[in-house]
């Protein structure tokens, strides 16, 4: 006989994404607290709470059940050791936009002492050494010489840091911003309305496309599509970017001439966040943990504001509400 029972971790996840979180963290707190699963999903809560230090604690517990960062290296990692003249390889982790996320903090082991060996995607070394570092691409970690090393999605919990401690100003830059063609005394706009398709949680925070793209009719502003490789959209009402965006050195540049970035949950989120431009990021009900916390604005970026789904399936109500924002920003930047 086929048992059909559903396991309490998928119920508490149900209930995230449905928007009843508090109903969710009950049954994980009424579950074993030696199950390292049950640990992991906890950190997200943790983290809706206001406990950046904590939650970070839960979530590293999934490395041990390889759902959180990348495996181990040999090596130890930094705690509280001297770093002056000391080699530290920091390590980047998951996506583009995790590794974004924590580029920051590579510049502070740097004012610690040491010297810094960044290892990471291949096709973000080139943006990350053009701001001072040496990098690796991940796979070459094996051949490369250091005294500690640090998990970059982790760096955060080794340096003790609870939100009101995160420096949400600019630390990517652009050596040379695009210069775009746009209409006379209208607000540049740039959009991205999904990331990459492969994300585990992908199918919760895409919307139809249509509801960003209709944003282009708001008066007095020029959209230009920062949608790249995957769900592309062709002929568009406005400038598609595609075909510029061949390095994310180029991107850097565009998003520099930019009035505002508008955007799912994407490595574009962190991008135009990490360079201090006016970013509005829609969200799932459930949004990725740097999101958890409630309101409109994140302690990892100044420049982000957040508009957060109301209820699971429903975006219209999201977007209703950014094109008020829209007009009325808008009016108040280029008059």
């Amino acid at each position: 006989m086929q048992n059909n029972k559903i396991h309490p971790l998928d119920v508490a996840l149900q209930c995230n994404i449905n928007g009843n979180p508090n109903m969710g963290e009950d049954i994980l707190r009424n579950q074993p607290q030696d199950d390292l699963r049950v640990l992991f999903n906890l950190g997200w809560h943790e983290m809706r709470h206001g406990n950046l230090k904590k939650g970070f604690e839960h979530l590293n517990y999934g490395r041990y059940i390889n759902v959180f960062g990348l495996p181990a290296i040999p090596g130890k990692i930094w705690k509280d050791e001297e770093l002056k003249n000391k080699t530290l390889l920091f390590r980047c982790e998951g996506g583009y936009g995790d590794q974004i996320l924590n580029f920051r903090f590579a510049k502070v082991f740097q004012e610690m002492g040491a010297r810094i060996l960044i290892s990471c995607a291949e096709e973000l070394k080139e943006l990350f050494s053009r701001h001072g570092f040496i990098c690796i691409d991940n796979d070459s970690v094996n051949s490369a010489y250091y005294d500690y090393w640090i998990p970059a999605m982790s760096a955060a919990y080794i340096l003790g840091l609870e939100f009101e401690n995160l420096d949400g100003t600019p630390y990517i830059f652009s050596k040379s911003p695009t210069k775009l063609f746009s209409k006379k005394d209208t607000l540049k706009v740039g959009i991205r309305w999904s990331g990459n398709p492969e994300f585990e949680d992908e199918q919760h925070r895409r919307f139809p496309p249509e509801l960003m793209i209709d944003l282009h009719e708001t008066p007095n502003t020029t959209f230009y599509s920062l949608q790249r490789d995957e769900n592309c959209v062709d002929g568009l009402p406005f400038a598609d970017m595609r075909e510029q965006m061949k390095t994310w050195d180029d991107t850097v540049n565009i998003i520099a001439g930019l009035d505002l970035v508008i955007t799912s949950c994407t490595s574009i989120a962190h991008l135009s966040g990490a360079m201090g431009i006016p970013t509005w990021i829609v969200t799932p009900i459930m949004p990725y943990y740097t999101w958890a916390v409630a309101g409109e604005k994140s302690d990892w970026y100044n420049s982000v504001r957040l508009f957060r789904q109301k209820k699971y399936g429903e975006w219209n109500e999201v977007f209703d509400e950014i094109r008020k924002e829209l007009t009325d920003f808008v009016n108040t930047t280029t008059k």
